[in-house]
């Protein structure tokens, strides 16, 4: 394979590559070792352990070299289709779980399927959470890689001291919030983000409460859609959000934050002004460096399937690579207990993710991720994800900051929703 010959074992990427990798010469050294590229897209900075397996794995294998390369930013995708689509480009590469149908498509990534018959992953491919996304045309396109999902965080001293064991429902969660909250100490009992703009992360608590309550925005009835929510319990869930704010439960400024990684929820939490919140793995990781005492629990309902969604990443095969079998050899490497010891990651190998030890406090994500479930219930839909979170998340900020009332804001969600599916 043709590929940029790159000075250290990470090269970050900030222009479109050259031509490089598959379908040219280059794959193969005269002496015979099999050379690929692997393509990933974190940060330089977050990528010492899966430098580490790189190196593991090219220690081990002399006759298979990997070389690892790094592309950020937003259109890292839409680069690797260019590149593929000409026949070039990295052999195996890091996937967006959203990016993989759109890849699959016009045949750009290999189908797995073959490859599996031949020799599984340590984990059976049927065994993999997040495998509604790497499928299409009823064949495999991606192997899943990573998962993540938000899980409560607490301080458990505070709950400790209210007598307070981790909530497991959402009215248990009401009830603590307001048992935690502390007007002369500054302290919200759940930190959420209220902000009503389309990137707000209160889309994320917003769905779990409804699918814990057997709710969805959209659901598939047949060959077509339709919203999948009652305006009574849509209603019911805005005020059960807003009962935070106007109770004291959740501090009144939370209504402006949009990030989940704001420093309002991450020192807060750390700090004690919030005694509860929900955070992702990373975002968690960040609290605890300051006071290492935090703890995780599953979110309410948490370890009912389907009441909390699953994100993270995949990892797909370049349909042109000269190698399928030592890309997909590789990729199962990448997939193995032995790697995700090294990898700061929860993997989407279940056996793997339930057998692996995890950092002290992290136990509520490894409880909650088997029964996490892609956002592919919206995914395949028509309405786009994007247009979903916007009209959700305006109408519940309308609530908080007293622009309207829960009963018209459940009525506008579902007619605003309606006339998406009826436009498409």
């Amino acid at each position: 394979m043709r590929r940029i010959v790159l000075g250290a074992a990470t090269a970050v990427l900030a222009v479109p590559l050259a031509l490089s990798g598959c379908g040219g010469s280059g794959g193969e050294s005269s002496d015979g070792t099999v050379r690929l590229t692997f393509r990933q897209f974190d940060p330089p900075s977050e990528i010492g352990g899966l430098q580490a397996v790189v190196k593991a794995w090219n220690d081990k294998h002399p006759d298979i070299q990997v070389e690892l390369e790094t592309l950020t930013g937003a259109d890292s995708a839409q680069q690797f289709a260019r590149e593929a689509n000409s026949g070039s480009g990295p052999d195996v590469v890091q996937i967006a779980n959203v990016n993989v149908k759109d890849l699959a498509k016009p045949k750009i990534l290999l189908s797995l399927d073959d490859l599996a018959k031949k020799a599984q992953p340590e984990t059976p491919v049927d065994q993999f959470l997040a495998l509604d996304l790497a499928k299409y045309d009823d064949k495999t396109w991606a192997l899943p890689w990573t998962v993540d999902t938000f899980a409560l965080a607490y301080r458990p001293e505070l709950l400790a001291n209210a007598g307070l064991k981790p909530p497991t429902t959402w009215d248990e969660l009401a009830t603590a919030a307001g048992k935690l909250s502390d007007t002369k100490a500054k302290r919200s009992g759940f930190c959420f983000t209220g902000a009503s703009g389309p990137g707000s992360g209160q889309w994320f608590p917003i769905n779990y409460y409804l699918w814990s309550h057997g709710q969805t925005l959209v659901k598939k009835d047949g060959d077509s859609w339709k919203v999948g929510v009652t305006q009574e319990a849509l209603q019911a869930e805005i005020d059960w959000f807003n009962n935070l704010f106007t109770s004291g439960a959740t501090a009144k400024s939370m209504i402006a934050v949009e990030s989940l990684t704001d420093p309002q929820l991450v020192d807060g939490l750390a700090k004690g002004r919030c005694a509860m919140t929900l955070m992702a793995p990373q975002t968690f990781r960040k609290a605890k460096a300051t006071d290492p005492t935090l703890k995780t629990a599953p979110m309410p309902n948490g370890l009912k399937d389907g009441a909390t969604h699953l994100g993270g990443r995949m990892l797909g095969i370049n349909a042109s690579t000269e190698h399928p079998d030592e890309a997909w050899e590789f990729v199962r490497y990448l997939n193995s207990a032995e790697a995700f010891t090294k990898i700061a990651q929860y993997p989407a190998a279940s056996s793997v993710l339930t057998k692996m030890k995890v950092p002290a406090g992290e136990e509520g994500y490894q409880q909650q991720l088997p029964h996490s479930e892609t956002f592919g219930r919206y995914i395949s839909g028509p309405v786009p994800v994007t247009t979903l979170t916007k009209i959700t998340n305006a109408q519940f900020g309308a609530v908080y900051s007293g622009q309207t009332d829960s009963r018209t804001a459940a009525a506008n969600i579902i007619s605003q929703i309606e006339n998406e599916l009826k436009s498409r």
